[in-house]
């Protein structure tokens, strides 16, 4: 069994409001750029930019528990200079480095683009918004192939990581946008967004389907670690909750989506509900790869 300390909870805390500052920065500006102009955004560009805010002061904050773990010299062992030094050195810091330049590409993104891809002129702020987009996506993307789960595997397994992680955030990101269109979108306009998320889903499900069985593939040897191993066993946690959430994206599909008028209410609360497995999905995925990781299986 093994045991936690206040180091390692703080860890995992941090690390999953990591990813849902991460997640509001890829999925929260893909759904906002397909809401008409004309309607209210402010309220899910607001919940882009507090989320990426936690998620930049969680970068920060992550970082230094990793120092004053690793000094073990209690809270002030946390600014050991030294070991600031040697930390920010190592791939840790190159890991944090993109991570905030990702937050930094997508600021410069919402103040200085233009976030509408609905417009019918193309001007110098949509090609402002798209490569700072691409750009801050890129720099998390690359984040992830220095530590965690990437720091296990090599080569091209690392960049399959770092899609993995990017599409499962794209998604869990555009939950928040996609509740609370339900309540600000009239029936048609909102019939409208989400089948055209429904298109653009399915394809990027596909992808990380395919991502997660190429991984699992990588990190398991024997299928029966899936069983036999802690780590295996949490996998299967993640996965039983990641078939619940696919089944509900399913459902809004082809029942909520694709059969007749859509009913806001009753769309919005099964939204709610995918937006709760997803949290479930993030905490898991913060203990997986800071306190088990597939170095476990040995």
């Amino acid at each position: 069994m093994i045991e936690l300390t206040l180091w390692d909870y703080s860890n995992i805390i941090s690390k999953l409001l990591i990813y849902i500052g991460v997640a509001a920065a890829i999925g929260g500006p893909f759904v906002v750029a397909l809401i008409d102009p004309l309607v209210n955004r402010k309220p899910i560009i607001n919940y882009i930019f507090i989320s990426s805010g936690v998620g930049l002061i969680a970068v920060i904050g992550n970082f230094f528990i990793q120092v004053g773990a690793l000094s073990e010299d209690g809270f002030g062992g946390m600014f050991d200079i030294e070991m600031v030094s040697f930390l920010w050195e190592s791939t840790v810091g190159d890991s944090v480095f993109w991570r905030l330049l990702g937050f930094v590409f997508l600021v410069f993104a919402l103040c200085w683009g233009d976030i509408n891809a609905r417009s019918e002129q193309f001007s110098l702020k949509h090609v402002t918004f798209v490569l700072s987009y691409l750009c801050a996506i890129f720099s998390f993307a690359y984040s992830f192939t220095f530590i965690g789960h990437s720091s296990d595997i090599g080569g091209i397994a690392k960049w399959l990581v770092a899609f993995h992680v990017v599409t499962m955030a794209w998604w869990i990101g555009a939950l928040y946008p996609l509740w609370f269109s339900c309540k600000l979108l009239q029936p048609l306009p909102l019939s409208k967004l989400m089948r055209l998320w429904g298109r653009v889903a399915m394809l990027m499900v596909g992808l990380l389907i395919a991502c997660g069985i190429g991984l699992l593939f990588l990190f398991f040897a024997d299928p029966l670690e899936l069983l036999t191993t802690q780590y295996g066993q949490a996998m299967l946690l993640k996965l039983t909750f990641v078939a619940t959430i696919l089944l509900l994206a399913a459902y809004h599909k082809f029942h909520l989506v694709e059969q007749g008028e859509i009913v806001s209410q009753k769309l919005g609360k099964s939204i709610r509900n995918e937006m709760c497995i997803a949290v479930t999905i993030l905490i898991i995925t913060a203990t997986l790869s800071y306190v088990l990781g597939p170095a476990t299986l040995a």
